[in-house]
């Protein structure tokens, strides 16, 4: 896992992009943003229209499949 704020990670994967980026207290897993910029402009920026905020996640990674 790749830090990227507070409690938000990247699943780490080489050679590899558009993860999603998830957000992390103990067991509790979410998905904070499709990928990094998705993320930083939801976290730091305007909210996005509920009607977007609907899109499912994508698992980059096997392992993710399960949390997402």
């Amino acid at each position: 896992m790749v830090p990227v704020y507070a409690h938000r990670f990247l699943p780490a994967g080489r050679g590899t992009f558009g993860h999603p980026v998830l957000s992390m207290w103990g067991s509790d897993i979410i998905h904070y943003g499709s990928d990094l910029a998705d993320y930083i402009n939801q976290e730091f920026q305007e909210p996005r229209p509920e009607r977007i905020r609907e899109l499912q996640p994508q698992a980059t990674v096997l392992f993710w499949r399960d949390y997402l």
